[in-house]
């Protein structure tokens, strides 16, 4: 899960009930398995104690190996929602890893498709 983060931070309060999805994904990244797949990954937290209403909601930053960052909001997600939204992004770094190593460019115009003839 880690492989392509260099950085997690996850904040909430730990009554809300809206906030279980981001105490299970602090829970399934410090795990000993996740952080051996990644051990230069830095997991952080902020648990907010008091339910004030300017309480922040429960998010996750993520901070990609290609210093891409996403902020994502986990009261409407469940834990599996926020794994996707890490394997999506990663299988996009490998992809554009895979893609440059072969040389292939998709910007460059002899790269692309050429215009569908459908009329």
């Amino acid at each position: 899960m880690l492989k392509h983060l260099k950085r997690v931070f996850v904040q909430f309060t730990p009554g809300d009930p809206k906030a279980a999805s981001a105490r299970e994904l602090l829970q399934r990244v410090s795990s000993d398995k996740a952080k051996k797949s990644n051990p230069g990954c830095v997991v952080a937290f902020k648990v907010e104690e008091a339910a004030t209403s300017n309480a922040k909601r429960a998010y996750v930053d993520l901070t990609f190996t290609d210093n891409d960052t996403r902020r994502v909001v986990t009261a409407e997600l469940s834990v599996d929602d926020v794994s996707r939204i890490i394997q999506q992004k990663a299988g996009e770094m490998e992809m554009k890893g895979v893609m440059k190593e072969v040389g292939h460019d998709p910007w460059r115009i002899e790269n692309r498709l050429p215009p569908s003839s459908s009329a």
